[in-house]
């Protein structure tokens, strides 16, 4: 290879067909222009220009944005990859006042990594230069071997440092030996080891090193024959196992050699030898390749840290010498030889003390005030790792803010390890001498508490946290920092709340300690509570006071955050399509409540939150309100130990969590003492029912408590049944009297926990019997006087009553099978149809005609509930053909047809729901997923119906035919595909304008022209969906969301993508069930636009698609499908996707025909039920619903044109009469806005 152009010659006139040349990346190259810089004339490289300086701005952090402190703008270049001079204090005293010459040379500069720039023409002043082509090489590895290569010498052969097994302290004694019989050759051998030591083969000569002027010079031709090697790898940071000690080892030489230095004088009586060596590897340090720079830093660290031991041991003897030239003086009869010899030692020490400081202060200079903002974090890391050892070894040198202000200037350092070493250096440091630091902690605490409450990395804010810890207890933390950091108890991250418990402890224990000094201290405390009540938990005791202290904590802290992140309650419209949960499973004082029970003891003991809950502290609460009366000393101390506000709520919840908990440990350490626990809850259970039952907020968390109680203990003690139907009960009276959605959900889920257990499903079947007597009567009673299919036909109570109403018989629903009280006639004149008949027809009501405010979202919830309940029936009904279908048991042809006419009557009010309305509110998104979820549904009894699958579950049984079933498995019609996708990229638009994406245009072999029911299209071949109010929705949309809290714009933008993904897993599931876009495959095409578009849930659900279809269908209707919520429309396919290990294995392929053929069996057209009709209250006299959605998206485009720029609409933003296909006036602040979820 050609390497005259790295020689120190001067460089060649440039020809004039030279042209500037492209590199790969497209980015013009010019190589620069070179020179030889100067020599240095000194040894020590301090920063004269600003030192004068430094006084004014110790502690101001410098003007580097992105982290890195920039302390001049003379260090700029040390990290910019343009610097050619390895030694960078000579040209720092003389770089303004001159320019590089043409006739100086240098390597070539590598591609600029920290400032891109754009090259252009070459200044006035700047010689013209050669353009040459980087050639592009082969990337090498360093040969780590050569650790232990037979043919090194000296430090670095096989018999010294790294390989011979022997002693750091032997090795340096043994190359101070070598120096003493040859200096130049020993300090030769020393640099050689750090230039092998960063990977280059090339060595210095004895004549080098005796010629010290041409240090640069050298280095800079070393630099380049290492740059032509294309080395990328070198021994400090390889991760070769023979590598692994290698950095220890050089460490420990270099720490050993000046140990012996200092301990034969040499350190001090020949100073030609530290300032060789320490003027080789400062110009190492600044060099531009990353393994001179990073292995002389390294180096140069050990030394300084061998030294300021030096120091420390020299600042001892010093001490030592100076107390025995006090006595000696003190003595009365003096011996002025032996205080003359004392004070010549001490004299010498003092010198040699200087001599030493002046060597530390000449390393921190020209090595570490370069380097701890280097471009490499890990030169960083180790610079913040080795001032940490210097502030904690030599503290009253290096705790000044000279030193320490760059401990603060790093806490901004970018990468998160370089962060995380800083906060490991300061909480050591602040242990010892935290009072010391006053001005440093002053300076950065605000710093140091945004990184433990904001910081990005996890590790990063537990170590922060660990610091501000260690400032509270010195006391230098101010009251609303405190707050702040004692508020992560509540943190989302686990290990963040585990960090700061400790923390939040001692702030309770604060707390504790200010309520016991102003009720007159323990003694007086003691006084008053007088003996221990023992196990008598029910009885004021002393840990009450802490309870009282932790419940008043936690309920400020939780209130601080709603007041920071204010958040509107969830409407029960959201609660209704199950798009927000009635009672979420974790809140924030559930999660802190579980680190709090490893850690406060108090918390562990359930029994004592039960007692302190229970007691009756009215009194207390009387006599405090109460002026006029003395308060007594007793009465004071039940007045502070009494709950005010939410406390009692809040220990509610530490009360659930702390039984959840103590259960669990129990079970693990199999003790057996769960039995008496859990009669004691059950006992305890209808006590705090009886006190916190009337409050929804707190009987949620009551009834929560019994899904902890392992109830199989009542099998076992049959005397304690009394104590299982009284508690059954009151979790029945919670049922029926309360019409908050959390406390119902929480009943339930108590209910279905009972009836877990065969001995206890009894009597739990008695209770809801009776509670579902009670819910048919109150439906039938709201029949007799209104028609349930009719809309706005009942007052604002009156729809409330009827939503309630259906609300608890789809809770019911849910609970157990519910087939035969649901087609059960009544006898009742008034009221004799089955009741599914009313909840199918209630379901009609979802049919909007006429826009009315104050009852619309009542009317949809109502809607929801019924078509919640009516498809557990469905659910019930299927698992009970299934059943039979199992055991070749018959079915008869009535059951069949009746069967059918109810599918179809509840698909028809389904789809007049959704395709009686505009926009994309709840209720028409959970009405096209219901509509998906039934079809899957009977795609699951059409498969079990198959001969291979009756085979397989039960082969001991033949085949049974079973032909009647056909009709049960017709697809979602054709004609409603187009709207489908009408309510799918309304969906997908309303997310996307959310997080601010652009979407895909359609692809060519998306677009279906000839499709006489698809959209049409724009001029740039969109289609063109039709905005029935005529309004640019988007940009109401947009104004919204500027006007949302960040904490609201989150929780919107989750709510879109719930929304969307949902919707997107119930076609993915139609679709590959074979009940849903069966011919041509639009919607799956219109769904694959934007798959990787729209976040990481979207994608993986959206991508079941494209796999393997024969084995998807088998894997989610045979494998996954069968009696889970997944394919009833409770579980999302999102979930599924994102769990599966391989989202998308192939595309999609054409020319097949559908997933699931339907079963194609003989019938018999002439069965008894062949001339039945359907009854006109379950299928009324109306159009057919996809017809009708068909003429009305058809007349409106005829009428109503659309301007090109309503492509973006999300579908229409008005509410419009479809049964009439007439406009309805409507408001416009309600209808302006087009997304998922409405206002």
């Amino acid at each position: 290879m050609e390497t005259s152009d790295n020689t120190a010659t001067s460089s060649p006139a440039p020809s004039s067909s030279a042209a500037t040349t492209a590199r790969r990346s497209g980015r013009v190259t010019k190589p620069p222009a070179k020179y030889v810089p100067e020599v240095p004339v000194a040894t020590k490289r301090k920063r004269a220009a600003d030192a004068d300086n430094d006084d004014d701005v110790e502690n101001e952090s410098p003007d580097d944005a992105d982290g890195l402190s920039e302390l001049d703008a003379d260090d700029d270049d040390a990290n910019d990859p343009d610097h050619d001079d390895p030694e960078a204090s000579s040209r720092r005293s003389s770089k303004k006042k001159r320019k590089p010459s043409a006739s100086q040379s240098s390597k070539p500069r590598k591609p600029a990594l920290k400032k891109p720039k754009v090259n252009g023409d070459a200044p006035a002043a700047t010689p013209a230069i050669t353009t040459t082509r980087l050639v592009s090489r082969p990337k090498k590895t360093v040969r780590i071997a050569a650790i232990a290569r037979g043919d090194a010498e000296g430090l670095y052969g096989p018999s010294n440092i790294f390989t011979s097994g022997d002693s750091s302290d032997k090795v340096a004694t043994d190359w101070f030996h070598q120096y003493r019989a040859n200096d130049t050759a020993a300090v030769a051998d020393l640099v050689n080891c750090i230039l092998l030591a960063a990977g280059c083969d090339q060595k210095v000569t004895e004549d080098d090193i005796r010629d010290p002027e041409n240090c640069s010079n050298r280095l800079a031709e070393l630099q380049n024959v290492y740059t032509e090697e294309g080395i990328t790898d070198y021994p400090l940071i390889s991760k070769e196992k023979s590598s692994k000690s290698f950095r220890e080892l050089l460490v420990g030489f270099f720490r050993s050699l000046v140990t012996i230095l200092h301990e034969t004088d040499v350190l001090y009586t020949d100073s030609a030898l530290m300032e060789n060596i320490a003027r080789w590897v400062a110009s190492m340090s600044s060099s531009t390749l990353r393994p001179f720079r990073h292995t002389a830093t390294t180096v140069a660290l050990s030394m300084e840290a061998a030294l300021v031991e030096v120091a420390k041991t020299l600042d001892a003897r010093i001490s030592k010498i100076a107390a025995q030239v006090d006595a000696e003086k003190n003595r009365k009869g003096k011996n002025k030889e032996r205080l003359a010899e004392f004070q010549k030692s001490l004299t010498q020490a003092e010198q040699y003390r200087q001599i030493c400081q002046d060597q530390i202060t000449d390393f921190f200079e020209t090595v570490f005030v370069h380097r701890y903002r280097d471009i490499d974090a890990k030169i960083r890391t180790e610079c913040v790792e080795a001032l940490g050892t210097w502030i904690w070894t030599l503290p009253d040198f290096f705790m000044e803010p000279e030193y320490l202000r760059y401990l603060g200037w790093m806490l901004s350092d970018i990468v998160p390890q370089t962060r995380l070493e800083v906060l490991k250096q300061l909480a050591r440091i602040l242990k010892r001498d935290a009072s010391k630091l006053g001005h440093f902690i002053d300076r950065f605490r605000p710093r140091l508490v945004e990184m433990a409450t904001k910081d990005a990395d996890v590790n990063v804010r537990v170590a922060a946290v660990s610091v501000m810890q260690i400032l509270k207890g010195s006391g230098m933390l101010e009251p609303d920092e405190i707050d702040s950091v004692g508020r992560l108890i509540f943190d989302s991250e686990l290990r963040i709340r585990k960090a700061t418990v400790e923390f939040f402890a001692g702030c309770v224990n604060d707390l504790i300690e200010s309520k016991v000094e102003d009720l007159g201290g323990d003694d007086a405390i003691d006084e008053m509570l007088g003996e221990d009540p023992g196990d008598d938990y029910l009885s004021p005791r002393r840990e009450w006071i802490m309870v009282k202290c932790l419940a008043e904590l936690l309920a400020a802290y939780d209130a601080q955050l709603e007041e920071e992140n204010k958040t509107q309650s969830p409407r029960g419209l959201d609660i209704a399509v199950e798009m927000v949960q009635a009672a979420p499973p974790e809140t924030r004082i559930s999660m802190a409540s579980q680190v709090l029970f490893e850690y406060v003891e108090e918390v562990k003991k359930w029994e004592l939150l039960a007692g302190y809950l229970l007691y009756d502290h009215t009194t207390s609460t009387k006599s405090k309100s109460s002026s006029s009366k003395k308060v007594s000393s007793e009465e004071a101390l039940k007045n502070a130990m009494a709950p005010e506000g939410k406390e009692e709520t809040v220990l509610l919840e530490v009360l659930v969590t702390s039984v959840r908990l103590s259960l669990a440990s129990g079970k693990q350490r199999g003790d057996g003492g769960d039995d008496d626990t859990v009669v004691h809850l059950a006992n305890i259970m209808p006590r705090l029912l009886s006190k916190y039952g009337a409050e929804a907020s707190t009987a949620v968390l009551v009834l929560r408590l019994s899904h902890s109680l392992p109830l199989d203990v009542f099998q076992q003690l049959r005397q304690d049944a009394t104590t299982f139907k009284r508690l059954l009960g009151d979790i029945s009276s919670q049922f029926v009297r309360h019409v908050d959605r959390g406390v119902i959900a929480e009943a339930t889920a108590a209910l279905l926990h009972a009836r877990k257990y065969d001995e206890l499903r009894e009597t739990t079947d008695e209770e809801i019997a009776n509670l579902w007597e009670n819910f048919v009567n109150a439906l039938r009673n709201i029949d007799k006087q209104r028609d349930l299919g009719v809309r706005a036909n009942m007052t604002l109570s009156g729809i409330t009553q009827f939503g309630n109403v259906l609300l608890k018989l789809s809770k019911l629903a849910s609970i157990a099978d519910c087939v035969d009280i649901l087609e059960a006639e009544s006898t009742n004149d008034d009221s004799q149809r089955p009741l599914i008949e009313l909840l199918i027809k209630a379901v009609h009501r979802g049919k909007l005609d006429q826009v009315d405010e104050e009852l619309d979202d009542l009317e949809d919830e109502a809607v929801s509930y019924a078509v919640q309940a009516s498809h557990f029936y469905f659910m019930w009904k299927v698992r009970s053909l299934i059943s039979s279908i199992n055991t070749r048991a018959e079915i008869t042809a009535l059951t069949i047809e009746q069967l059918a006419i109810l599918r179809k009557s509840f698909a028809n009010n389904l789809i007049w729901t959704l395709s009686s309305r505009g926009t994309n509110d709840e209720l028409r998104l959970f009405a096209t997923g219901a509509l998906c979820d039934l079809h899957v549904l009977f795609a699951t009894l059409r498969e079990a119906a198959q001969p291979k699958n009756q085979s397989s579950t039960n082969p001991s049984l033949p085949p049974r035919e079973y032909p009647t079933l056909a009709q049960l498995f017709d697809p979602i019609p054709q004609a409603l595909i187009p709207e489908l996708i009408e309510i799918y990229s309304a969906a997908e638009r309303a997310y996307a304008r959310a997080i601010g994406r652009d979407l895909n245009k359609p692809s060519p072999d998306e677009l279906a022209p000839s499709d006489p029911n698809a959209l049409p299209l724009g001029d740039d071949g969109a289609e063109v969906e039709v905005n029935l109010e005529g309004e640019d929705a988007d940009l109401s949309d947009v104004d919204d969301l500027n006007q949302l809290t960040p904490t609201e714009r989150k929780a919107r933008e989750l709510k879109l993508e719930r929304a969307l993904c949902e919707l997107a897993g119930k076609y993915v599931l139609a679709i590959l069930a074979g009940v849903l876009d069966n011919k041509g495959g639009r919607l799956r095409r219109r769904m694959l636009r934007n798959r990787n578009k729209l976040g990481a849930n979207l994608r993986e659900t959206v991508a079941f698609l494209e796999m393997d279809e024969g084995r998807l269908r088998e894997r989610v209707l045979a494998g996954e499908g069968k009696g889970k919520k997944g394919t009833s429309g409770k579980k999302s396919a999102g979930k599924t996707a994102a769990g599966s290990s391989k989202p998308a294995a192939s595309g999609s392929k054409k020319g097949k025909g559908p997933l699931s053929e339907e079963i194609i069996i003989e019938g018999d057209s002439n069965s008894e039920l062949s001339e039945l009709s359907e009854p006109e209250d379950i299928v009324e006299d109306m159009d057919d619903p996809q017809e009708e959605s068909s003429r009305r998206r058809q007349g409106d485009l005829v009428d109503d044109p659309i301007d090109e720029d309503e492509e973006q609409d999300g579908g229409g933003s008005s509410k419009k009469d479809k049964g009439k296909g007439k406009e309805k006036i409507v408001d416009a602040d309600r209808m302006d806005e087009d997304s998922v979820l409405g206002d």
